[in-house]
């Protein structure tokens, strides 16, 4: 906003003003990146160091968790329990339940996940006592490890087009086929069928792949290890 005030009291033109004020921005936004305390860690970087500590040990998983923490409130006191899912679970409030359990010696605790934790199972937490609980999900540890330099994370390397293309076909896969999906296919279809138009065809083509993705990939498989 600033460098667009500058640049239309100025030149006295709106257009110019703008384009001015875009190109500053850029190159300031470029400039102070290159500063070293600005370089911090990138969300990928968070993401895939999280997915990398939920394939460790416990203990080792507990002891790089117990570090990240501890480095963001020095002095404090606690015991770590982990919970050790893929990002893309969820803690429950049996994960915390689970967790206080086995710790009820400690006077306070933490609950450390690699995946977000459920409302319920925050409030439940709150409820608890002996030892208190403290919840660090995959949420609050990902603003700790973005708030580190950008060199102490390993940069994620980029998934190939086969990687991708896979993803997508899961994600495509993810609803089971139904009938509502028939439904719309021969509605689509008949549509085409009277109109003649493509902007039927088309629609009905994509559910049409999509259904057909989900059945292949809901079969049972005619060995173990090739049903998914």
């Amino acid at each position: 906003m600033a460098y667009y005030l500058f640049f239309l009291n100025a030149w006295g033109s709106i257009p110019l003003a703008c384009a001015l004020a875009f190109i500053c921005t850029v190159l300031s936004r470029w400039l102070l990146k290159g500063l070293p305390i600005l370089r911090r860690a990138s969300a990928a970087q968070a993401s895939a160091e999280l997915l990398r500590i939920a394939g460790l040990p416990d203990a080792d998983a507990g002891a790089e968790l117990t570090a990240l923490i501890a480095a963001r409130w020095p002095g404090e006191d606690f015991r770590l329990a982990p919970v050790l899912k893929h990002p893309e679970a969820t803690m429950t409030s049996g994960d915390v339940l689970n967790a206080w359990k086995s710790n009820r010696d400690a006077q306070r605790l933490v609950v450390a996940a690699t995946c977000p934790c459920e409302p319920r199972a925050r409030v439940f937490a709150r409820q608890l006592s002996g030892p208190v609980v403290a919840v660090m999900d995959s949420y609050r540890l990902t603003r700790l490890l973005r708030a580190l330099p950008a060199d102490c994370l390993p940069r994620p390397s980029r998934p190939s087009l086969g990687s991708r293309l896979s993803m997508l076909c899961a994600s495509a896969a993810s609803a089971r086929p139904s009938l509502r999906s028939a439904l719309l296919i021969l509605a689509l279809l008949s549509s085409y069928m009277v109109s003649g138009s493509a902007w039927y065809l088309f629609p009905a083509l994509a559910v049409a792949a999509h259904t057909g993705v989900a059945l292949v990939r809901h079969g049972v498989g005619r060995r173990l290890f090739d049903a998914d």
